[in-house]
């Protein structure tokens, strides 16, 4: 063998051994990704702790200071909590052009109370869901296929999804006014809702995404019965006999979504204005707009369980229905939110 062909054996024995694709390495660092190892650090002391968060599978606890319109027009300061269960689970198939993401995200008696915010007698105002999931399909060669012979694959540019929602109580902390001037205390109950969405920024990764959906809901809006007595305190008015609205969005629900996440899930935002047009049992159409947004940045971990500051912010124009008159409804909240990982 002669020296130049043995240095080039050599050559190319070196490159191999230094391919992050050679032997073991990619298994490894597989199994090193399974073990949570692209998640944790070694201090100078050799003990580990947490640098990545998944900020969608955890249970918190929030605490926050919300700015709103008071009834008079004026801006109130209430103490608002905030509580969740959620949790997301992704699941890849396959490689390269036949790669397929799915994500699922649960969210179990989510929402957010105001202690000092009673519309209602003894009922504090709230905000809340039963459950709420959201799944969102990710292919790397989407497409159509027409069923003609031969069938035809036409590309098709977005990822699909299907959010939905039941159980949602809202008992908003500034009632409705009727035309007479009294409030009219409103507990509206969000009975289902379910949506279909497009995704055309298509990135397959984990918390990421920008979502235009359209679907149906109904909604059941129970108001006031009567005017009370100049004599009645506003905290010990009640619903009595209420008067009950119903409203149908029959697929007329729009919404436009936008979802970021770092890669090492230390900051969050979600934003969200949904307008939807709505027959009601009044045998007319209204319109309900509401738009959201979320940012969260953690702050720091305790035994790798996150402390987060959170920021909110929220407009909702509720309709008129019966005698009640529309209300603009604006909100803004900034606190801290104590989180147990799940995962």
């Amino acid at each position: 063998m002669t020296a130049r062909r043995l240095a080039a054996l050599l050559v190319m024995a070196a490159a191999a051994a230094l391919s992050p694709r050679a032997g073991r390495a990619e298994p490894a660092r597989e199994e090193s990704e399974r073990a949570g190892g692209g998640d944790t650090a070694v201090s100078e002391e050799g003990r580990r702790f947490r640098v990545r968060f998944d900020p969608a599978s955890r249970v918190w606890l929030g605490v926050a200071s919300a700015l709103h319109r008071g009834a008079g027009g004026t801006i109130e300061i209430e103490p608002e909590i905030d509580a969740g269960l959620s949790y997301r689970a992704r699941s890849v198939t396959g490689s390269g052009p036949g790669r397929v993401v799915w994500q699922a995200d649960h969210r179990v008696l989510a929402g957010r109370v105001s202690p000092t915010g009673q519309a209602l007698d003894g009922v504090p105002a709230l905000d809340a869901a039963l459950y709420g999931a959201s799944f969102l399909r990710h292919d790397e060669s989407p497409r159509v296929v027409l069923p003609m012979s031969p069938p035809i694959a036409v590309p098709f540019p977005f990822d699909i999804g299907v959010e939905a929602e039941v159980g949602r109580v809202s008992i908003p902390s500034i009632p409705q006014r009727q035309g007479d001037g009294w409030s009219a205390p409103l507990v509206r109950l969000g009975v289902a809702r379910a949506t279909a969405i497009l995704d055309p920024w298509r990135t397959g990764e984990a918390g990421r995404s920008f979502e235009i959906g359209l679907g149906v809901r109904y909604d059941i809006d129970a108001y006031y019965a009567e005017s009370p007595s100049p004599q009645a305190a506003p905290a010990r008015r009640t619903l009595g006999e209420p008067r009950v609205v119903h409203r149908i969005a029959p697929m007329t629900a729009g919404s436009l979504r936008l979802r970021l996440q770092s890669g090492d899930g230390l900051t969050v935002f979600d934003g969200r204005g949904d307008v939807v047009p709505h027959w009601t049992s009044e045998e007319r159409w209204r319109v309900l707009v509401r738009s959201a947004a979320h940012v969260e940045r953690i702050l720091a971990a305790i035994d790798d369980q996150p402390i987060a500051a959170v920021l909110e912010g929220e407009y909702r124009l509720l309709p008129p229905a019966l005698d009640v008159q529309a209300v603009h409804d604006l909100r803004v909240s900034l606190g801290l939110a104590f989180t147990l990982a799940l995962r």
